[in-house]
């Protein structure tokens, strides 16, 4: 895992990547602190690229995807920071070394193996939930019922999507890849399921493929700092399949922009953080954001069965529009609820931070950004989670006059023995 933070004012941005990298699965693990995910575009462009999720694309690092893409732009400038997103993209799009047909299998087996993984352990809460009361054996019926109910389901959700991300057929889909969904069936669903549920998990992975789903492995891409027509700092964030048929899939995740005043268009401040950001939003907000959702998951069920405990200890009996209007008044609360906390947060935490932010010189920004970063490793250190978070800290600052200049950096090259460096 990652924590990333990138920190913008009218006078720059400070950039901040932990070098933790992740290696191994299904619980062999190892944590090396060795990865670099922040790079200069080159010396001559005001960018900065930071990676987080994935260290690769189509099996090719990173670290040798940028320094290619540098060479391929030479001193080539536009006018937008979204411009030299849509020529990255574009590089990827045609480059035959990032687009090998042979490899296309890896990005539906990881995608398809997510997505299956989600509806079994969903499956499987159900039938928990079900029969714990009882303890009763399940009968296999009862199991294919539910995987097929929650398929359909799935399956109905992604037809739904309005948005198409690959243009692909479904003939042609199935013919190349319904191997890599049956290998996919066999090793995650361990249950006895009927021979007519592959053609159904077949058009599952053909919609969760095309349209709005991206697997674990996915990369996520931060473009930041200036075109030569902006004087403030601009930032992208996107998310990278990979290559299917052809085809990139990605899409936009953020775009935010410092701008003369604060309006619909941009701010004059902004804290973004990626990937491992619980510790940054807590910093923000003034609480943990897994605690609010819990918190307020509590008052939700409080609320909504509510009048159940009305009618028991005051023994009386509410007719069904009554209950009806009960539920809808504590949705209501519930909302309330919810505006008025968002409120408090901006006035007392959000707006007051950002307000000193913006005015920071460049070297707090840095200082900040690095202190986000070393937050959330300290967190992963001191708790029981992987320590997926940890230093050294890269640290970046990006300035229209200056362009990118590295405040920390960690560095394999000894330049006592590498006189060429």
């Amino acid at each position: 895992m990652t924590a990333e933070v990138v920190i913008m004012n009218k006078l720059g941005m400070a950039l901040a990547a932990d070098s933790a990298i992740t290696s191994g699965r299904d619980g062999v693990q190892k944590i090396y602190n060795s990865a670099n995910k922040l790079f200069p575009l080159s010396k001559d462009h005001p960018i900065g690229i930071m990676v987080y999720g994935a260290a690769s694309f189509m099996e090719v690092p990173w670290d040798i995807i940028i320094k290619s893409y540098r060479n391929y732009l030479g001193d080539k400038k536009y006018e937008k920071v979204s411009y030299y997103m849509e020529n990255l993209l574009d590089f990827l799009r045609h480059d035959e070394r990032f687009s090998r047909e042979n490899l296309e299998h890896i990005i539906i087996y990881r995608t398809f193996s997510d997505l299956l993984k989600e509806i079994v352990q969903e499956v499987e809460e159900d039938i928990y939930n079900q029969n714990a009361p009882t303890d009763e054996e399940v009968q296999d019926e009862k199991v294919t019922l539910l995987l097929t109910d929650c398929i359909e389901r799935y399956t109905k959700d992604f037809k739904n999507m309005e948005e198409e991300f690959l243009d692909i057929d479904y003939s042609s889909f199935k013919t190349k890849f319904n191997d890599v969904i049956q290998e996919i069936k066999e090793e995650v669903i361990v249950y006895e399921i009927p021979q007519d549920l592959d053609e159904t998990l077949c058009k599952l992975a053909f919609e969760a493929i095309k349209k709005d789903y991206f697997s674990i492995g996915s990369t996520g891409i931060v473009i930041a700092g200036y075109g030569e027509s902006n004087i403030f700092p601009h930032l992208l964030t996107y998310r990278l399949e990979g290559v299917v048929f052809g085809q990139l899939k990605y899409k936009k995740i953020t775009e935010k922009r410092i701008s003369y005043t604060t309006d619909d268009d941009g701010s004059t401040a902004a804290i973004m953080p990626f990937a491992q950001r619980e510790m940054v939003d807590s910093f923000m907000g003034g609480i943990e954001p897994n605690m609010e959702d819990t918190i307020f998951e509590i008052v939700d069920q409080v609320l909504k069965r509510y009048y159940e405990q009305v009618e028991k200890n005051l023994g009386i009996e509410f007719t069904k529009n009554q209950v009806s209007d009960l539920k809808e008044m504590g949705k209501d609360v519930y909302s309330s609820m919810k505006d008025s906390l968002y409120d408090y947060q901006q006035k007392n935490y959000i707006a007051p931070l950002l307000g000193v932010v913006r005015s920071l010189p460049k070297e707090e920004l840095a200082e900040m950004a690095e202190a986000l970063v070393n937050l959330t490793s300290f967190k992963r250190r001191v708790t029981r989670a992987t320590e997926s978070v940890g230093p050294p800290i890269d640290v970046a600052v990006i300035t229209k006059g200056d362009g990118f200049i590295w405040i920390k950096r960690k560095n394999y090259i000894d330049p006592t023995i590498n006189e060429r460096f």
